[in-house]
């Protein structure tokens, strides 16, 4: 207990000295989510009726408390730990099943990434780094519908005017075994440094996500004769943001 206690006073120290003297800064910065449209076909046929999956814009949220660290004049180092609600508008059809609603995901990120300072008095940051993401929730909700008027009627004799009846089911499933419960993925961002008032100071953000292996891999999915089984496509988000020195 007394070495934790030593320990936690020992880092506070560290960061108050470094504080003083200009080298970190204690950030908190927040925005929307804008998840960017991708098409997944998810076999290598192009036979009418296979399955894909669309998503499309939707807006979420995130909240990110981080330190900024500098290294030179014009360098530094951002390290965070923060809140994201990423969401899709989601469309996902299997032959005569068309599935369509929302995603929400939800997770702890924790980024990291080096900055080179440049324009006019080094107000505008350039970063480029990575993250982990821990997941804590994945949802869809939205209504399943099947279109009876692509079924085979079958007969020698085709019919001209086949009965055409729509079926629909509303649906709230948990995806969380989707995905893997630890990612990583890679960011570039921009931030422009501004002035709330003569002793507060504050940034705009704008950063573009790319994850790379948030969606379990089925891979080992057996195929059915020529058929190949892909999976969907990772998740491409942009945060836009404001910050706040604290």
């Amino acid at each position: 207990m007394k070495q934790k206690l030593l320990l936690t006073l020992s880092i506070l120290f560290f960061i108050n000295s470094y504080s003083q003297q200009k080298k970190i800064e204690f950030q908190l910065s927040l925005g929307p989510t804008f998840s960017i449209p991708k098409t997944s076909k998810l076999t290598n046929s192009d036979i009418n009726g296979n399955p894909e999956i669309k998503t499309s814009i939707n807006i979420g949220a995130f909240i990110l408390p981080s330190l900024n660290y500098r290294l030179a004049e014009k360098t530094s180092l951002d390290i965070g730990l923060g809140f994201y609600m990423d969401r899709f508008t989601i469309e996902d059809r299997n032959a005569n099943v068309i599935s369509e609603g929302n995603r929400s995901v939800n997770q702890i990120q924790t980024p990291i990434n080096i900055n080179f300072h440049f324009g006019n008095n080094n107000s505008y940051l350039f970063g480029i780094g990575g993250f982990s993401s821990f997941l804590l929730s994945a949802k869809e909700k939205g209504e399943s519908r099947i279109n009876s008027s692509g079924f085979t009627t079958g007969g020698d004799i085709p019919i001209e005017n086949p009965l055409v009846t729509n079926m629909s089911q509303n649906f709230d499933n948990d995806i969380k075994n989707k995905y893997n419960s630890v990612s990583f993925g890679a960011f570039i961002q921009l931030k422009k440094n501004i002035s709330f008032s003569t002793t507060t100071n504050g940034f705009l953000l704008l950063k573009i996500n790319q994850n790379f292996n948030s969606i379990k891999n089925n891979h080992s999915a057996p195929g059915i004769g020529l058929i190949e089984f892909k999976n969907e496509k990772e998740p491409t988000t942009i945060n836009l943001g404001i910050g706040i020195e604290i």
